[in-house]
């Protein structure tokens, strides 16, 4: 009787986690479901997790830079490799999204110690006064189906971002 009773508590925690889990994923704006890929995407970075960085890097993806996906992962590598401890902080100052495509604005301040280009990286971020924009496109139904096209930062190569009068 008591393991009855057990078991039909663990199966209705376990929908009632299911309800809430499927409420809080697939009942939120665009806009929401961006910004958490957004946060997740800076947590990767942050943890070194190259495998979910490499998951949010869509094929067609091209910068200003002429880094296509292949280039861009390997170069995010390398900038954060050298990094024994690493932070990174992100601060969204602006951000849309509506059917299907997105733009963050975010400022990112990276802390942490480390060799190679790590103090650069510190350095640089505390630098760049302009954020980082971050161009996001749904590729699916599914709210974590969000794909990264583009990064670019207006003070790199003095480049404006073509949706400068979109997110000011």
């Amino acid at each position: 009787m008591n393991r009855q009773r057990l078991l039909l508590i663990a199966v209705l925690v376990a929908f009632g986690w299911g309800v809430y889990w499927a409420f809080d994923t697939f009942a939120v704006d665009e806009k929401t479901q961006m910004l958490r890929v957004q946060q997740d995407f800076v947590t990767a970075l942050e943890e070194r997790d190259w495998a979910d960085v490499d998951a949010w890097i869509c094929k067609d993806y091209a910068d200003d830079w002429g880094q296509g996906p292949a280039e861009v992962k390997q170069t995010i590598r390398r900038v954060l490799a050298g990094f024994y401890v690493l932070g990174i902080e992100s601060t969204v100052t602006h951000s849309i999204a509506a059917q299907g495509l997105g733009f963050v604005k975010t400022k990112l301040l990276v802390e942490g110690s480390g060799a190679g280009l790590s103090n650069t990286v510190v350095a640089e971020s505390k630098r760049l006064k302009e954020p980082w924009v971050f161009h996001w496109h749904k590729r699916g139904r599914w709210p974590w189906s969000w794909e990264l096209v583009q990064m670019a930062n207006p003070q790199f190569m003095g480049y404006k971002t073509p949706e400068d009068g979109l997110l000011e």
